[in-house]
């Protein structure tokens, strides 16, 4: 999958059955409205409140939840500032920066993988020079590897206790004199709120 991004496995999703062996969806749109007849008006009512608090009729939070959750981060480590997309879902963390033609000199991606483990990337379909750094769940840099453009061979962590991935323009560590063992600084989150952002929206 995917070109300077993670390569995802099927036991990195999960594989929990929904209850009652039914299909679960994100928006269970199978479910009838209930029809509001006198006898059962107020059972009617009492259904819709409940969409409303799920957030079904008024759909001003969840887009507001959305446009935060895509909000670019930005990051401190050496002396250097960056400014980073969040890849969080599945179809993030597999596109990655494929098909890009340009990377801003201080940008990057930063990918909230599925779970602590090794972390394995390749570089298909991805034409820009890139470095990676694969940190702990502290932000700490465990590793930092170069990244071919269009190579499909794999670059795999050594370390087993990766939880996130950050991905910049080649050397740019170098030029900001970042090792392995250095702390990453999130501006305005703690890693521990990342953590808990894998997977959504």
């Amino acid at each position: 999958m995917g070109g300077g991004t993670l390569i995802l496995e099927r036991s990195c999703e999960s594989e929990r059955k929904p209850l009652g062996g039914r299909k679960r969806g994100r928006h269970p749109a199978n479910l009838p409205l209930p029809v509001l007849t006198r006898k059962g008006r107020f059972g009617g009512v009492a259904f819709l409140f409940l969409l409303a608090q799920l957030g079904w009729m008024n759909p001003f939070p969840l887009a507001r939840a959305a446009e935060i959750a895509s909000a670019p981060l930005r990051l401190s480590v050496g002396t250097g500032r960056l400014t980073v997309e969040v890849a969080r879902t599945h179809e993030e963390l597999s596109r990655g920066l494929m098909y890009r033609r340009t990377l801003g000199e201080d940008a990057g991606m930063l990918f909230l993988l599925p779970r602590e483990g090794v972390a394995s990337f390749w570089m298909a379909n991805t034409t820009i020079p890139l470095s990676v750094a694969f940190l702990d769940r502290d932000g700490i840099i465990l590793e930092i590897h170069d990244l071919q453009p269009l190579d499909t061979r794999i670059v795999a962590s050594r370390s087993a206790r990766v939880c996130f991935a950050l991905e910049v323009n080649r050397d740019w560590f170098t030029r900001h004199g970042v090792r392995e063992g250095e702390a990453i600084q999130p501006e305005g989150a703690t890693w521990q709120r990342l953590g808990a952002q894998k997977g959504n929206p």
